[in-house]
């Protein structure tokens, strides 16, 4: 016999429903700054710099590295960083953050 239906949902609601709405718009609002320091960060000639002598040579150096490594745990943390700096890209944080944005903001909207 099964009796996982002998409760009904009513009973077990003894709270109201809360409202998220202001945590909602706060975080839209921070990002709404992070994306805003993105894009000027983009539109800049410094992003171009530092990728180019900071964040390609660091991502050239681990997979040399990885290539020459024996050691496993070695192998997989320059796996790990590599995967981090080829995944890390302005284009890529903006979608993410706007993407979120577009979805709180669907949810407040309800």
């Amino acid at each position: 016999m099964n009796n996982a239906f002998i409760i009904q949902e009513d009973t077990l609601s003894d709270e109201s429903p809360k409202d998220n709405q202001p945590e909602l718009r706060a975080r839209a609002e921070v990002l709404t700054d992070i994306i805003e320091a993105l894009v000027n960060v983009a539109s800049s000639s410094y992003w171009t710099v530092l990728s180019k002598y900071v964040f390609d040579v660091d991502l050239d150096k681990a997979k040399r590295s990885l290539v020459k490594s024996n050691d496993t745990t070695e192998m997989f943390r320059l796996q790990g960083e590599i995967r981090v700096g080829e995944k890390f890209s302005l284009e890529n944080l903006l979608t993410k953050y706007r993407n979120e944005l577009q979805t709180i903001r669907k949810k407040i909207n309800e």
